[in-house]
């Protein structure tokens, strides 16, 4: 993979970290009860200027299916802590065996006092992005994005989910789709103003 450069999203920095690395853990697909495994991790940092520093990555299992997680918070605000909890993003085969991320979004539940992942609307999050995230995703190398019926000929009940579909590896696509879906939802309070 060739160098590649940072990319400014609305109050973050992202900065890819150079080649990869050995990384062991338990795959989130597999469940609670999953083995142990080592995946290859791809690394990158997401700054903000709200004091967030946090190195986040990309994991690939040779048995489960890839997912992106936080790998260590550096620094950050209190409410930066929902991240290394709640901020785990999957991934799954396209049907034309590309990647798929359902865009899940970090959001304030009054109920629990804390950051849940709800369902992503693509109004909701170009408002506090500031820009259209369809066209910022596609800009960075995005295949497809909209619902799973369109982009992924999906019928089952998860139809409607709004997702992404990136050429497998594309860690720039999913640095910019977590830091939106993740890090700048809770930067920018999403949902406290309900």
């Amino acid at each position: 993979m060739s160098e590649l450069e940072s990319i400014s999203v609305s109050k973050c920095e992202i900065n890819f970290l150079p080649g990869t690395k050995d990384y062991r853990g338990k795959p989130m697909s597999e469940g609670r009860e999953a083995a142990e495994q080592s995946a290859t991790l791809t690394s990158f940092r997401v700054e903000s200027s709200d004091e967030l520093n946090l190195i986040v990555g990309l994991l690939e299992w040779p048995q489960a299916n890839p997912e992106v997680k936080v790998i260590d918070l550096l620094a950050g605000l209190e409410k930066h802590n929902e991240l290394e909890q709640r901020g785990r993003m999957s991934i799954t085969p396209a049907r034309d065996g590309n990647w798929l991320v359902v865009l899940s979004v970090l959001k304030y539940n009054v109920d629990k006092d804390r950051f849940t992942l709800h369902a992503g609307h693509l109004d909701q999050i170009d408002e506090y992005l500031g820009q259209s995230f369809e066209e910022l995703l596609l800009a960075v190398g995005a295949l497809r994005v909209g619902t799973r019926a369109e982009i992924d000929e999906e019928t089952a009940r998860t139809a409607n989910q709004l997702a992404v579909v990136v050429t497998p590896g594309d860690i720039q696509t999913l640095a910019v789709t977590y830091t939106v879906t993740r890090a700048l939802a809770v930067i920018n309070d999403f949902g406290m103003d309900v």
